[in-house]
């Protein structure tokens, strides 16, 4: 008897993804959202969640946040962001911003 339980429905159609042409756009994904989760965790914690980087294209990196007080309160913080992409390998030389008042504002988990 097959005591083989089938893997759960997501991990199926994730690794079926994974290896098709969609794998280096979930790659950079992947990519993307690990920069975020390191950038933020440098960040003051209030400001964390209330911002998420979105993309990095052109040695800029783009974020989104909430409403425009947390849009100036991350620029204030954009020298310790850009030195700390540094050290995640990124030649980052700008920050822009983009008020998104659907952002799902969160706390970030340590």
């Amino acid at each position: 008897m097959g005591t083989d339980k089938p893997g759960k429905p997501e991990q199926s159609v994730l690794g079926v993804l994974q290896r098709s042409d969609l794998s280096a756009l979930i790659q950079r994904a992947d990519t993307l959202a690990q920069w975020d989760q390191t950038l933020r965790r440098n960040m003051p914690v209030a400001l964390a969640g209330q911002c998420r980087l979105s993309r990095y294209h052109d040695d800029t990196l783009f974020f989104v946040a909430s409403n425009p007080v947390w849009k100036n309160k991350l620029r204030l913080h954009s020298q310790e962001i850009l030195d700390h992409a540094h050290g995640l390998g990124l030649h980052a030389r700008a920050i822009r911003i983009k008020v998104d008042p659907a952002f799902p504002a969160e706390p970030l988990q340590r």
